[in-house]
């Protein structure tokens, strides 16, 4: 029986992705026992989104054991348990209440038409519920919530776009989950993207700028800006992604008090913390988390974190 940690979070990543690779690996019937589980954030949420996705496609069951009755709550209010049975856990029988502005529930992307509505959707979670009493500024006519609303959106969608496309490079299959929440009490928002493609090394194994065939080099090049487009590989040749969506939003986060972490293949990155690599976690994709002070987000002005175009004609998008 498989056994999940206390934690399944983003700061513990490498042990989120140890777990679902056993679960991956499980054969018959996969059965977890979760009476340790204290916690789970939206990366987490994300991860098991998508392991356990990768699990029912190859036709086996899943059964989670003990889960704790606060912990089951809400994890079912955030659709993580979809085909999963539950056993000696609390069933969740409350109305589920419009909470947009403090929430995305697990999501899965499987075509490029979602892409939009995912964005906007976790682009309110984390600016909060418009205030109908905000008086549009004088000088640009526009609310504090209508100023950062659609540049986020922007910054969002294409993180997802860039990660459905290059996830699909090896796994045409593959799809991106993805989950976001507020925490009041921190004042922080989290938001998880995680895809079961192929990763960044493979995604950018033949980039002229990849040095060393790792998968922590590979994630520390795709921060770069105008990596993710990958025009020099053939990719989104008939589309308007600039390739700015996981360097803006890495930038979003580091000027809003918060950070990004990154892992892909058995390799982990945080822009305020650990970078490595880990024999035993491993994970066939890519999985980011973002976390940010809501507050410190409305003082941000994602324009000024876009990188140089570079002779590319602009998106035509309301910035200000």
């Amino acid at each position: 029986m498989n056994i999940f940690p206390a934690y399944l979070s983003a700061p513990s990543a490498l042990i989120t992705v140890s777990v679902c690779q056993e679960i991956l690996d499980s054969e018959g019937v996969v059965e977890i026992n979760a009476g340790q589980l204290r916690y789970v954030d939206p990366f987490g949420m994300a991860m098991l989104g998508a392991c356990f996705n990768s699990v029912r496609n190859k036709g086996c069951a899943i059964v989670v054991r003990q889960l704790s009755a606060n912990l089951s709550g809400y994890l079912q209010r955030m659709d993580v348990f979809h085909g999963v049975e539950l056993v000696d856990c609390a069933h969740n029988t409350g109305a589920r209440r419009d909470r947009s502005g403090e929430l995305v529930e697990l999501t899965q992307i499987a075509n490029q038409a979602d892409v939009g509505d995912a964005a906007y959707r976790l682009a309110k979670a984390m600016i909060g519920r418009e205030d109908t009493n905000e008086k549009p500024d004088e000088m640009s006519g526009y609310t504090p919530y209508e100023r950062l609303v659609e540049p986020l959106q922007y910054a969002l969608n294409e993180l997802l776009e860039n990660a459905l496309t290059h996830a699909r490079r090896g796994n045409k299959y593959a799809c991106v989950w993805v989950a976001s929440q507020y925490y009041p009490k921190k004042d922080l928002i989290r938001l998880g993207v995680v895809d079961n493609g192929c990763g960044f090394l493979e995604s950018l194994q033949s980039h002229s700028e990849l040095l060393q065939k790792r998968h922590l080099q590979a994630i520390l090049l795709a921060l770069r800006p105008r990596i993710s487009c990958n025009r020099d590989l053939g990719l989104f040749t008939d589309s308007v992604n600039q390739g700015v969506g996981l360097t803006t939003s890495c930038r979003i986060a580091e000027h809003a008090g918060g950070r990004m972490i990154l892992a892909s293949g058995n390799a982990m990155h945080s822009t305020t913390g650990y970078s490595g690599e880990k024999a035993d976690a491993y994970w066939q994709g890519v999985g980011i988390a973002m976390e940010v002070s809501r507050t410190k987000l409305a003082d941000v002005r994602v324009r000024e974190l876009l990188p140089s175009l570079d002779n590319i004609p602009p998106v035509n998008l309301r910035f200000e």
